[in-house]
């Protein structure tokens, strides 16, 4: 069954200030029922990267270290 990301600006804008990038973007699919079927897609001005929460470290409970997280397993 396919899976939807949807746009997150949060995630962008995020991204974008960490990266100094325009044109990238974030998209965002999160299953509430099950964490290791979520997962992010970046789209910069070249690639197209598919990031899955399971390759994140991050705290749970706070979205902003999901991001982080996100970053890291992207640049880091």
């Amino acid at each position: 069954m396919p899976k939807f990301a949807q746009a997150s600006e949060e995630a962008t804008a995020f991204l974008r200030q960490q990266t100094g990038s325009t044109q990238l973007e974030c998209y965002t699919y999160i299953d509430p029922m099950n964490t290791d079927e979520s997962f992010f897609i970046v789209k910069t001005s070249n690639k197209v990267i598919h990031v899955s929460f399971t390759e994140i470290t991050y705290d749970k409970s706070n979205y902003t270290s999901l991001l982080q997280g996100l970053y890291k397993a992207i640049y880091e």
